[in-house]
């Protein structure tokens, strides 16, 4: 069960705003393959150590343990409380028309300012990478395994989680010519769905969080 919840966990957490809004503007610019390869590069180098270090100190602690251990309820309660909060405040922020110039955010300005910063932005941005994956690093750490599974699990989450950036990077150093056009509309299509999408999943695993939370209560 752990294990399922572990894989959805990181396929609802490709959805994060921060992460689609970085692959968005990352597919527009002018060097699409060297902004995604050091944002992900920073990304997974960041994300992974943190992870590691997480469930290093969850690992056999007495959170888990005694006849009713209340942490991995909080922690249910608190993420999906977050996630519902995340969706409400992506769903209620004002859609601009598309025939209006949107004024650069914090991304894009980070972005069009070269390689370093791309690495830059892959760390900042996920020291920490949303809220659900303190989830999965809590499921991960309740599972008991020995060192080498559990570092095989928590990369591959991360890896999960990363799919945004790493399938079109693949295509662009596959095949370019072809991922080009391929690109080009999948860009066209995150830009015009990506909200609705994120406020979608982060609802649904909001609601699911607080309902498994709640009833680990009873």
């Amino acid at each position: 069960m752990q294990l399922a919840e572990i894989f959805v966990l990181a396929v609802a957490s490709m959805v994060w705003p921060a992460l689609i809004g970085v692959v968005v503007v990352a597919l527009a610019s002018p060097k699409p393959v060297t902004l995604l390869s050091l944002f992900l590069a920073a990304s997974l180098l960041t994300t992974i150590g943190i992870g590691l270090v997480v469930v290093r100190v969850l690992y056999g602690s007495s959170l888990f343990s005694g006849s009713r251990p209340t942490f991995g309820t909080t922690v249910n309660l608190a993420v999906g409380g977050a996630a519902l909060v995340v969706a409400y405040e992506v769903w209620r922020r004002p859609e601009r028309p598309r025939s209006k110039p949107e004024r650069p955010g914090w991304t894009e300005r980070t972005l069009s300012r070269g390689a370093p910063l791309a690495f830059l932005a892959g760390i900042v941005l996920n020291v920490i990478p949303g809220v659900l994956p303190l989830v999965a690093l809590k499921d991960i750490a309740e599972l008991d395994y020995s060192v080498g599974p559990t570092i095989a699990i928590v990369i591959g989450f991360y890896l999960i989680m990363f799919l945004p950036a790493e399938v079109p990077l693949g295509g662009f150093v596959v095949a370019p010519g072809p991922t080009t056009a391929k690109v080009g509309r999948f860009n066209s299509w995150l830009r015009g769905n990506a909200r609705r999408l994120a406020v979608s999943v982060l609802t649904l695993a909001g609601i699911y969080l607080v309902v498994r939370g709640l009833m680990l209560l009873a």
